[in-house]
C-alpha cells in the first residue's frame, strides 16, 4: 500500500488485528500465485496497484465520495442494478464474500450446511474486515434463493441498512412485472436516501457509463 491507513480502518470500526491478518493472507496469496507467472505482461502492473490498494486508496475514494454528498450502495449480485445507483449520484461497490473467514461466527447465526457463500459475507461482517461493509450507506441484498431469502432476514439484525430486492424465480408475466416493480421500489428508496430525483436524462446518462 501506498501509505498506511490504520487510521481510517480505526475510524471504521474495523477489528485492526483481524483485518491485518486478512490482508497479510490475501497479499501473500497474490505475490505468490500471479505475480511470479512467465511472461506476465506489463499492462498488468495496474492491476497489480488496485490489488494493492483494493482496501487503501479505494476506500479512501468511497469516503470521498460521502463527503462529496454521494451514497455509497453496497451489493453482491449482478441482479442490483448499478445505472439507478449511478443515476442518484452514488457509488456501486462489490462487498467482500467468497473467502472461508469467520465461519464459527457465522455458524452461531446460520446453520452448518449453509451456502459457503452466504456465510462468506456473514463472516466478514460479524468479523469486521471488511472495509466495503462499513462504508457502505446501504447494503443490498437480493432474494436469488431460499438461502439467502432467510439469511438477509437474520442479517437485518445485524445490518440496520439492508435493503432487500425480491427477485422472481421463474419467467412469466407475472414475474416480469415483480421484477419492475422491484426495481422501481429501489428506485425510489435510492431518491430518498440521496436526495437526487432519478428522471430520465439522469438515468439515460447512468445507462451509458454504467
Amino acid at each position: 500500500m501506498s501509505q498506511d491507513y490504520h487510521s481510517m480502518w480505526s475510524q471504521l470500526g474495523l477489528d485492526l488485528p483481524k483485518h491485518d491478518q486478512l490482508l497479510g493472507f490475501l497479499g501473500k496469496t497474490y505475490q505468490d500465485l500471479f505475480l511470479p507467472q512467465p511472461n506476465r505482461p506489463k499492462s498488468m502492473e495496474y492491476l497489480d496497484f488496485v490489488m494493492s490498494e483494493v482496501h487503501g486508496l479505494r476506500i479512501q475514494e468511497l469516503l470521498n465520495a460521502k463527503k462529496a454528498g454521494g451514497i455509497v450502495v453496497g451489493s453482491f449480485c449482478t441482479y442490483v442494478p448499478e445505472e439507478l445507483i449511478l443515476a442518484a449520484g452514488g457509488v456501486s461497490v462489490g462487498l467482500c464474500a467468497g473467502a472461508e473467514f469467520g465461519f464459527d461466527k457465522a455458524e452461531q447465526y446460520l446453520p452448518a450446511n449453509t451456502c459457503p457463500l452466504i456465510k462468506s459475507f456473514f463472516g466478514f461482517s460479524l468479523e469486521r474486515v471488511c472495509p466495503y461493509i462499513a462504508a457502505c450507506d446501504v447494503v443490498v441484498g437480493e432474494n436469488t434463493c431460499d438461502g439467502r431469502k432467510k439469511a438477509y432476514e437474520i442479517f437485518r439484525d445485524l445490518n440496520p441498512n439492508l435493503y432487500v430486492l425480491d427477485l422472481p424465480q421463474t419467467r412469466s408475466p407475472q414475474a416480469r412485472a415483480l421484477l419492475k416493480a422491484e426495481y422501481l421500489r429501489f428506485l425510489r428508496d435510492l431518491e430518498t436516501r440521496s436526495g437526487r430525483a432519478i428522471d430520465h436524462k439522469a438515468l439515460s446518462e447512468a445507462i451509458n457509463r454504467a
